[in-house]
Protein backbone atom coordinates (compact mmCIF):
# COMPACT_ATOMS: atom_id res chain seq x y z
CA UNK A 1 0.00 0.00 0.00
CA UNK A 2 0.92 3.69 -1.30
CA UNK A 3 0.49 7.06 0.19
CA UNK A 4 1.02 9.98 -1.51
CA UNK A 5 0.06 13.54 -0.22
CA UNK A 6 -2.04 15.33 -2.78
CA UNK A 7 -0.75 19.35 -3.45
CA UNK A 8 -2.35 21.78 -5.98
CA UNK A 9 -4.78 21.36 -8.36
CA UNK A 10 -5.67 17.43 -7.58
CA UNK A 11 -6.50 18.46 -4.17
CA UNK A 12 -8.65 21.26 -5.12
CA UNK A 13 -10.29 19.22 -7.46
CA UNK A 14 -11.14 16.74 -4.52
CA UNK A 15 -13.79 19.24 -2.98
CA UNK A 16 -15.42 20.44 -6.04
CA UNK A 17 -18.23 19.28 -7.11
CA UNK A 18 -18.28 19.14 -11.11
CA UNK A 19 -14.32 17.60 -11.09
CA UNK A 20 -15.51 14.24 -13.51
CA UNK A 21 -13.63 13.72 -16.57
CA UNK A 22 -15.54 11.29 -18.98
CA UNK A 23 -14.53 9.92 -22.23
CA UNK A 24 -16.30 7.38 -24.48
CA UNK A 25 -14.90 5.23 -27.47
CA UNK A 26 -17.33 3.17 -29.75
CA UNK A 27 -15.52 -0.37 -30.33
CA UNK A 28 -16.00 -2.09 -34.47
CA UNK A 29 -17.17 -5.05 -32.32
CA UNK A 30 -19.03 -6.48 -29.50
CA UNK A 31 -16.71 -6.29 -26.15
CA UNK A 32 -17.74 -8.36 -23.30
CA UNK A 33 -18.11 -7.68 -19.74
CA UNK A 34 -16.08 -10.48 -18.44
CA UNK A 35 -13.10 -9.60 -20.71
CA UNK A 36 -13.09 -5.96 -19.99
CA UNK A 37 -13.23 -6.23 -16.00
CA UNK A 38 -10.12 -8.20 -16.76
CA UNK A 39 -8.54 -5.86 -18.89
CA UNK A 40 -8.94 -3.36 -16.24
CA UNK A 41 -7.64 -5.23 -13.47
CA UNK A 42 -4.39 -6.18 -15.43
CA UNK A 43 -3.85 -2.85 -16.14
CA UNK A 44 -4.03 -1.56 -12.26
CA UNK A 45 -0.11 -2.41 -12.41
CA UNK A 46 0.59 -0.05 -14.90
CA UNK A 47 -1.90 2.38 -14.31
CA UNK A 48 -1.51 2.72 -10.40
CA UNK A 49 -3.95 5.61 -9.73
CA UNK A 50 -6.79 3.28 -10.99
CA UNK A 51 -6.32 1.54 -7.52
CA UNK A 52 -6.80 4.43 -5.56
CA UNK A 53 -9.05 6.03 -2.74
CA UNK A 54 -8.51 9.23 -1.09
CA UNK A 55 -7.42 9.67 2.89
CA UNK A 56 -8.37 13.15 4.87
CA UNK A 57 -5.94 13.54 7.85
CA UNK A 58 -4.80 16.83 10.11
CA UNK A 59 -4.84 20.33 9.04
CA UNK A 60 -6.87 19.18 5.94
CA UNK A 61 -4.39 17.42 4.45
CA UNK A 62 -5.19 14.29 1.54
CA UNK A 63 -3.59 11.28 0.67
CA UNK A 64 -3.64 9.62 -2.42
CA UNK A 65 -3.95 5.63 -0.89
CA UNK A 66 -3.18 3.06 -3.79
CA UNK A 67 -4.60 -0.14 -2.51
CA UNK A 68 -4.28 -3.25 -5.27
CA UNK A 69 -7.55 -5.09 -3.32
CA UNK A 70 -9.63 -2.61 -4.70
CA UNK A 71 -12.00 -4.09 -7.38
CA UNK A 72 -13.48 -2.65 -10.24
CA UNK A 73 -16.72 -3.23 -11.93
CA UNK A 74 -17.96 -2.46 -14.78
CA UNK A 75 -21.56 -1.39 -15.36
CA UNK A 76 -23.54 -2.45 -18.34
CA UNK A 77 -26.82 -1.11 -19.85
CA UNK A 78 -28.78 -0.26 -23.65
CA UNK A 79 -29.27 2.66 -23.97
CA UNK A 80 -29.58 5.05 -27.72
CA UNK A 81 -28.96 7.94 -25.75
CA UNK A 82 -25.54 8.11 -25.17
CA UNK A 83 -25.00 12.09 -24.87
CA UNK A 84 -27.86 11.41 -21.68
CA UNK A 85 -25.89 8.78 -20.10
CA UNK A 86 -22.53 10.74 -19.93
CA UNK A 87 -24.37 13.54 -18.50
CA UNK A 88 -25.50 11.28 -15.61
CA UNK A 89 -21.68 10.38 -15.20
CA UNK A 90 -20.40 13.94 -15.20
CA UNK A 91 -23.25 14.10 -12.33
CA UNK A 92 -22.07 10.89 -10.32
CA UNK A 93 -20.65 11.72 -6.60
CA UNK A 94 -17.25 9.53 -6.44
CA UNK A 95 -17.17 8.02 -2.89
CA UNK A 96 -13.40 9.58 -2.24
CA UNK A 97 -13.30 7.19 0.73
CA UNK A 98 -13.59 3.90 -0.51
CA UNK A 99 -12.56 4.65 -4.06
CA UNK A 100 -11.80 3.26 -6.76
CA UNK A 101 -12.00 6.87 -8.51
CA UNK A 102 -12.90 6.09 -11.79
CA UNK A 103 -16.17 4.17 -13.18
CA UNK A 104 -16.69 1.75 -16.32
CA UNK A 105 -19.76 1.78 -18.48
CA UNK A 106 -19.88 -0.62 -21.29
CA UNK A 107 -23.40 0.46 -23.14
CA UNK A 108 -24.75 -2.26 -26.05
CA UNK A 109 -21.44 -3.97 -25.65
CA UNK A 110 -19.87 -1.53 -28.00
CA UNK A 111 -19.50 1.63 -26.49
CA UNK A 112 -17.34 2.13 -23.31
CA UNK A 113 -17.68 5.13 -21.24
CA UNK A 114 -14.90 5.63 -18.94
CA UNK A 115 -15.75 8.56 -15.77
CA UNK A 116 -12.41 9.46 -14.00
CA UNK A 117 -11.86 12.18 -11.17
CA UNK A 118 -10.03 14.57 -12.53
CA UNK A 119 -7.54 14.64 -9.19
CA UNK A 120 -5.98 11.20 -10.73
CA UNK A 121 -6.46 11.77 -13.69
CA UNK A 122 -6.04 14.17 -17.39
CA UNK A 123 -7.16 13.88 -20.70
CA UNK A 124 -4.34 11.79 -21.96
CA UNK A 125 -4.44 9.43 -19.30
CA UNK A 126 -8.22 8.20 -20.25
CA UNK A 127 -6.77 8.22 -24.20
CA UNK A 128 -3.52 6.26 -22.56
CA UNK A 129 -6.11 4.02 -20.70
CA UNK A 130 -8.57 3.23 -23.94
CA UNK A 131 -5.73 2.31 -26.13
CA UNK A 132 -4.57 -0.08 -23.54
CA UNK A 133 -7.60 -1.82 -23.28
CA UNK A 134 -7.62 -2.56 -26.65
CA UNK A 135 -4.50 -3.85 -27.06
CA UNK A 136 -5.27 -5.84 -24.11
CA UNK A 137 -8.65 -7.09 -25.60
CA UNK A 138 -6.92 -7.89 -28.54
CA UNK A 139 -5.25 -10.71 -26.68
CA UNK A 140 -1.64 -8.37 -26.79
CA UNK A 141 0.67 -9.63 -24.62
CA UNK A 142 1.71 -6.15 -22.82
CA UNK A 143 4.54 -6.54 -20.54
CA UNK A 144 4.38 -4.05 -17.54
CA UNK A 145 6.93 -2.86 -15.44
CA UNK A 146 6.44 -2.25 -11.84
CA UNK A 147 6.96 1.72 -11.60
CA UNK A 148 6.33 4.13 -9.28
CA UNK A 149 3.76 6.54 -9.92
CA UNK A 150 4.86 9.95 -11.33
CA UNK A 151 3.26 13.22 -9.68
CA UNK A 152 2.91 16.71 -10.69
CA UNK A 153 4.78 18.33 -7.59
CA UNK A 154 7.49 20.89 -7.08
CA UNK A 155 10.30 18.84 -6.69
CA UNK A 156 9.20 17.11 -10.67
CA UNK A 157 9.09 20.78 -12.07
CA UNK A 158 11.98 22.20 -13.74
CA UNK A 159 12.24 25.28 -12.19
CA UNK A 160 11.28 27.10 -9.37
CA UNK A 161 7.72 28.13 -9.25
CA UNK A 162 7.00 31.93 -8.75
CA UNK A 163 9.39 34.64 -8.37
CA UNK A 164 10.48 35.99 -5.17
CA UNK A 165 7.61 38.54 -4.45
CA UNK A 166 4.73 36.05 -5.26
CA UNK A 167 6.35 32.98 -2.81
CA UNK A 168 6.59 35.66 -0.02
CA UNK A 169 3.38 36.96 -0.66
CA UNK A 170 1.90 32.78 -0.91
CA UNK A 171 3.82 32.55 2.34
CA UNK A 172 2.43 34.69 4.28
CA UNK A 173 -1.02 33.67 3.19
CA UNK A 174 -0.29 30.47 4.50
CA UNK A 175 1.01 31.44 7.98
CA UNK A 176 -2.43 33.33 8.56
CA UNK A 177 -4.76 30.21 7.35
CA UNK A 178 -2.29 27.51 9.46
CA UNK A 179 -4.18 29.44 12.26
CA UNK A 180 -7.11 28.61 11.18
CA UNK A 181 -10.13 25.87 11.94
CA UNK A 182 -11.94 24.95 8.61
CA UNK A 183 -13.72 21.81 8.60
CA UNK A 184 -14.65 20.41 5.15
CA UNK A 185 -16.66 17.39 5.81
CA UNK A 186 -18.52 14.86 3.68
CA UNK A 187 -21.38 16.40 4.70
CA UNK A 188 -20.45 19.88 2.97
CA UNK A 189 -19.09 18.13 0.30
CA UNK A 190 -22.69 16.39 -0.66
CA UNK A 191 -24.44 20.24 -0.04
CA UNK A 192 -21.78 21.86 -2.33
CA UNK A 193 -22.63 18.79 -4.88
CA UNK A 194 -26.11 19.02 -4.93
CA UNK A 195 -26.37 22.51 -5.08
CA UNK A 196 -24.05 23.20 -8.03
CA UNK A 197 -26.40 20.02 -10.02
CA UNK A 198 -29.57 21.92 -8.79
CA UNK A 199 -28.11 25.31 -10.62
CA UNK A 200 -26.39 23.96 -13.27
CA UNK A 201 -28.02 21.98 -16.60
CA UNK A 202 -25.08 20.74 -18.46
CA UNK A 203 -25.33 19.58 -22.18
CA UNK A 204 -23.00 18.22 -24.60
CA UNK A 205 -22.52 18.18 -28.77
CA UNK A 206 -20.83 16.18 -30.43
CA UNK A 207 -19.30 16.51 -34.19
CA UNK A 208 -16.55 15.27 -36.32
CA UNK A 209 -15.28 16.52 -39.56
CA UNK A 210 -14.81 14.42 -42.46
CA UNK A 211 -11.54 13.40 -43.52
CA UNK A 212 -11.43 15.33 -46.13
CA UNK A 213 -12.65 18.54 -43.95
CA UNK A 214 -9.74 17.30 -41.43
CA UNK A 215 -7.13 17.17 -44.35
CA UNK A 216 -8.10 20.63 -45.23
CA UNK A 217 -8.45 22.22 -42.04
CA UNK A 218 -4.76 20.61 -41.07
CA UNK A 219 -3.56 21.94 -44.85
CA UNK A 220 -4.25 25.10 -43.83
CA UNK A 221 -3.14 25.75 -40.74
CA UNK A 222 0.28 24.36 -42.42
CA UNK A 223 0.30 26.53 -45.09
CA UNK A 224 0.21 29.49 -42.88
CA UNK A 225 2.65 28.33 -40.32
CA UNK A 226 0.50 28.21 -37.10
CA UNK A 227 -0.69 24.74 -35.21
CA UNK A 228 -3.79 23.07 -35.71
CA UNK A 229 -5.11 24.19 -31.95
CA UNK A 230 -4.35 27.98 -33.11
CA UNK A 231 -6.13 27.61 -35.64
CA UNK A 232 -9.62 26.01 -34.65
CA UNK A 233 -9.17 29.10 -31.30
CA UNK A 234 -8.90 31.48 -33.68
CA UNK A 235 -11.79 30.04 -35.83
CA UNK A 236 -14.30 29.40 -32.41
CA UNK A 237 -13.53 32.88 -31.33
CA UNK A 238 -14.35 34.42 -34.54
CA UNK A 239 -17.62 32.36 -34.79
CA UNK A 240 -18.32 33.77 -31.49
CA UNK A 241 -17.78 37.18 -32.58
CA UNK A 242 -20.01 37.15 -35.94
CA UNK A 243 -22.83 34.31 -33.55
CA UNK A 244 -22.95 35.89 -30.12
CA UNK A 245 -21.29 39.31 -30.03
CA UNK A 246 -19.21 41.16 -27.77
CA UNK A 247 -19.18 40.07 -24.16
CA UNK A 248 -17.38 40.99 -21.05
CA UNK A 249 -15.46 37.76 -21.16
CA UNK A 250 -14.80 37.93 -25.45
CA UNK A 251 -11.11 36.84 -25.98
CA UNK A 252 -10.63 35.45 -22.37
CA UNK A 253 -9.55 31.51 -23.06
CA UNK A 254 -8.21 28.71 -21.54
CA UNK A 255 -5.61 26.92 -23.51
CA UNK A 256 -4.52 23.97 -21.85
CA UNK A 257 -1.40 22.29 -22.76
CA UNK A 258 0.10 18.41 -21.79
CA UNK A 259 3.44 18.55 -19.10
CA UNK A 260 4.32 15.03 -19.08
CA UNK A 261 7.82 15.45 -21.47
CA UNK A 262 8.56 18.67 -19.53
CA UNK A 263 8.77 16.98 -16.10
CA UNK A 264 11.76 16.17 -14.58
CA UNK A 265 10.68 12.72 -13.77
CA UNK A 266 8.75 11.88 -16.50
CA UNK A 267 5.32 9.48 -16.15
CA UNK A 268 5.66 8.52 -20.03
CA UNK A 269 1.88 7.28 -20.69
CA UNK A 270 0.67 6.11 -17.06
CA UNK A 271 -2.26 7.99 -15.05
CA UNK A 272 -2.49 11.14 -13.40
CA UNK A 273 -2.86 14.89 -13.37
CA UNK A 274 -0.04 16.23 -15.63
CA UNK A 275 -1.76 19.47 -17.27
CA UNK A 276 -0.90 23.50 -17.47
CA UNK A 277 -3.40 26.07 -18.05
CA UNK A 278 -2.18 29.61 -20.33
CA UNK A 279 -4.85 32.50 -20.40
CA UNK A 280 -3.95 34.44 -23.21
CA UNK A 281 -6.19 37.09 -24.16
CA UNK A 282 -7.35 37.19 -27.92
CA UNK A 283 -9.28 40.34 -29.18
CA UNK A 284 -9.79 39.13 -32.67
CA UNK A 285 -9.86 41.58 -34.73
CA UNK A 286 -12.36 42.45 -38.01
CA UNK A 287 -10.30 44.39 -39.51
CA UNK A 288 -7.38 41.78 -40.07
CA UNK A 289 -7.83 38.53 -42.31
CA UNK A 290 -8.50 35.46 -40.67
CA UNK A 291 -4.74 33.90 -41.20
CA UNK A 292 -3.47 37.37 -39.86
CA UNK A 293 -5.56 37.24 -36.80
CA UNK A 294 -4.43 33.32 -36.42
CA UNK A 295 -0.68 34.16 -36.97
CA UNK A 296 -1.11 37.15 -33.92
CA UNK A 297 -2.93 34.45 -31.72
CA UNK A 298 -0.22 32.16 -32.27
CA UNK A 299 2.80 33.88 -31.82
CA UNK A 300 1.00 35.43 -28.30
CA UNK A 301 0.27 31.71 -27.35
CA UNK A 302 4.28 30.09 -27.79
CA UNK A 303 5.64 33.16 -25.98
CA UNK A 304 3.33 31.95 -23.03
CA UNK A 305 4.64 28.59 -23.36
CA UNK A 306 7.87 29.79 -23.04
CA UNK A 307 7.10 32.21 -20.63
CA UNK A 308 4.20 31.27 -18.19
CA UNK A 309 4.02 27.01 -18.48
CA UNK A 310 3.96 26.45 -15.11
CA UNK A 311 2.92 29.54 -13.67
CA UNK A 312 -0.58 27.85 -12.97
CA UNK A 313 1.37 25.67 -10.70
CA UNK A 314 1.57 27.94 -8.47
CA UNK A 315 -1.42 26.42 -6.55
CA UNK A 316 1.08 23.65 -5.35
CA UNK A 317 2.21 26.41 -2.66
CA UNK A 318 -0.95 27.00 -1.08
CA UNK A 319 -2.02 25.39 2.09
CA UNK A 320 -5.07 23.03 1.96
CA UNK A 321 -6.98 24.78 4.50
CA UNK A 322 -6.96 27.52 1.81
CA UNK A 323 -7.92 25.75 -0.74
CA UNK A 324 -10.80 24.09 1.09
CA UNK A 325 -11.98 27.54 2.05
CA UNK A 326 -11.80 29.18 -1.40
CA UNK A 327 -14.17 26.18 -2.33
CA UNK A 328 -16.66 26.75 0.93
CA UNK A 329 -16.53 30.22 -0.26
CA UNK A 330 -16.70 29.44 -4.04
CA UNK A 331 -20.19 27.05 -3.12
CA UNK A 332 -22.05 29.18 -0.70
CA UNK A 333 -20.70 27.48 2.61
CA UNK A 334 -18.34 30.23 4.14
CA UNK A 335 -18.24 34.00 3.81
CA UNK A 336 -14.49 35.56 3.51
CA UNK A 337 -13.86 38.45 1.88
CA UNK A 338 -10.54 37.92 1.80
CA UNK A 339 -10.90 34.33 -0.19
CA UNK A 340 -13.65 36.24 -2.49
CA UNK A 341 -10.76 38.45 -3.62
CA UNK A 342 -8.52 35.98 -4.56
CA UNK A 343 -11.08 34.01 -6.41
CA UNK A 344 -11.66 36.96 -8.28
CA UNK A 345 -8.58 37.71 -8.63
CA UNK A 346 -8.08 33.99 -10.58
CA UNK A 347 -11.59 34.34 -12.12
CA UNK A 348 -13.30 31.39 -10.49
CA UNK A 349 -16.22 33.68 -8.91
CA UNK A 350 -18.19 33.95 -12.34
CA UNK A 351 -18.09 33.04 -15.79
CA UNK A 352 -14.51 34.53 -17.22
CA UNK A 353 -13.47 33.09 -20.14
CA UNK A 354 -15.45 32.01 -23.68
CA UNK A 355 -13.68 28.90 -23.55
CA UNK A 356 -11.14 26.34 -22.50
CA UNK A 357 -9.61 24.24 -25.26
CA UNK A 358 -8.09 21.04 -24.76
CA UNK A 359 -6.60 19.48 -27.95
CA UNK A 360 -5.25 15.71 -27.42
CA UNK A 361 -3.68 15.90 -30.87
CA UNK A 362 -3.52 12.80 -32.90
CA UNK A 363 -4.65 9.17 -32.00
CA UNK A 364 -3.25 6.31 -33.28
CA UNK A 365 -3.29 2.67 -32.81
CA UNK A 366 -0.06 1.28 -32.08
CA UNK A 367 -0.63 -1.80 -34.14
CA UNK A 368 -2.88 -1.91 -37.11
CA UNK A 369 -3.27 -5.50 -36.60
CA UNK A 370 -5.18 -5.39 -33.24
CA UNK A 371 -8.05 -7.50 -33.62
CA UNK A 372 -10.59 -4.95 -31.93
CA UNK A 373 -10.34 -1.21 -33.23
CA UNK A 374 -11.76 1.84 -31.84
CA UNK A 375 -14.09 3.35 -34.28
CA UNK A 376 -14.94 6.91 -32.64
CA UNK A 377 -13.13 8.42 -29.34
CA UNK A 378 -15.04 11.20 -28.07
CA UNK A 379 -12.36 13.21 -25.97
CA UNK A 380 -13.03 14.64 -22.39
CA UNK A 381 -16.05 16.25 -21.10
CA UNK A 382 -16.11 18.59 -18.11
CA UNK A 383 -17.70 21.55 -16.99
CA UNK A 384 -16.87 24.91 -15.46
CA UNK A 385 -19.11 27.33 -13.96
CA UNK A 386 -15.73 29.84 -14.75
CA UNK A 387 -15.71 29.28 -18.29
CA UNK A 388 -19.00 29.09 -21.13
CA UNK A 389 -17.29 26.56 -22.68
CA UNK A 390 -15.56 23.22 -22.84
CA UNK A 391 -14.08 22.29 -26.12
CA UNK A 392 -11.88 18.86 -26.37
CA UNK A 393 -10.51 18.16 -29.70
CA UNK A 394 -8.46 14.70 -31.10
CA UNK A 395 -7.74 13.38 -34.59
CA UNK A 396 -8.77 9.64 -34.78
CA UNK A 397 -8.97 7.70 -38.35
CA UNK A 398 -8.19 10.84 -39.74
CA UNK A 399 -11.34 12.92 -38.74
CA UNK A 400 -10.98 15.45 -36.21
CA UNK A 401 -13.79 14.69 -33.27
CA UNK A 402 -14.77 17.61 -31.35
CA UNK A 403 -17.29 17.92 -28.21
CA UNK A 404 -18.05 20.59 -26.30
CA UNK A 405 -19.60 20.92 -22.98
CA UNK A 406 -21.68 23.84 -21.71
CA UNK A 407 -24.54 25.23 -19.17
CA UNK A 408 -27.75 25.99 -20.73
CA UNK A 409 -28.38 28.14 -18.66
CA UNK A 410 -25.89 30.51 -20.53
CA UNK A 411 -25.20 29.19 -23.83
CA UNK A 412 -28.08 27.58 -26.31
CA UNK A 413 -27.90 24.83 -28.47
CA UNK A 414 -28.58 26.17 -31.74
CA UNK A 415 -25.16 28.77 -32.04
CA UNK A 416 -22.94 25.82 -30.98
CA UNK A 417 -24.67 23.80 -34.22
CA UNK A 418 -23.70 27.11 -36.11
CA UNK A 419 -20.55 27.34 -34.73
CA UNK A 420 -19.79 24.02 -36.66
CA UNK A 421 -20.61 25.64 -40.04
CA UNK A 422 -19.22 28.66 -39.80
CA UNK A 423 -16.06 27.03 -38.60
CA UNK A 424 -16.18 24.66 -41.78
CA UNK A 425 -16.67 28.35 -43.80
CA UNK A 426 -13.74 29.90 -42.37
CA UNK A 427 -11.34 27.03 -43.26
CA UNK A 428 -12.41 26.59 -46.54
CA UNK A 429 -12.46 30.33 -47.37
CA UNK A 430 -16.45 30.62 -48.49
CA UNK A 431 -16.69 32.64 -45.38
CA UNK A 432 -16.99 36.71 -45.66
Amino acid sequence: MLKKEIIGVPRMHIRMPNANVVMYGVFETSVSENDLEKAVQFLSDKHKLLNCHIEIGKENKAWYVIDNKLIHEVKTLKSEKINEVVMSELKHCFDFEKGPLIKFTLVNQTTLIINCHHSICDGMSIVYLFKDIVRILSGENIEIKQKMPVFLEPKNIPQRLGNPISRFFISSINKKWSKKAISFSNQNYRKVHSKFWKEFKPHIISFKFSKEETANIISQCKQNNVSVNTGLVTAFLCAEKQLLGQRDYSGKVIVTTNLRTHLNNQPSESMGFFVSTLKPKLEYRERKTFWENTQIFHKKINRLLDKDLFKSQLICLFTPKLLDAMILNLYGQRADKRVNRLLEKIGMNKINFTFTIANLGLIEPDNDSIKIKLKELYSPFALSDSMEKYISVLTINNELNISICFNENNTNRESIYKMKELILQIFDGSHI
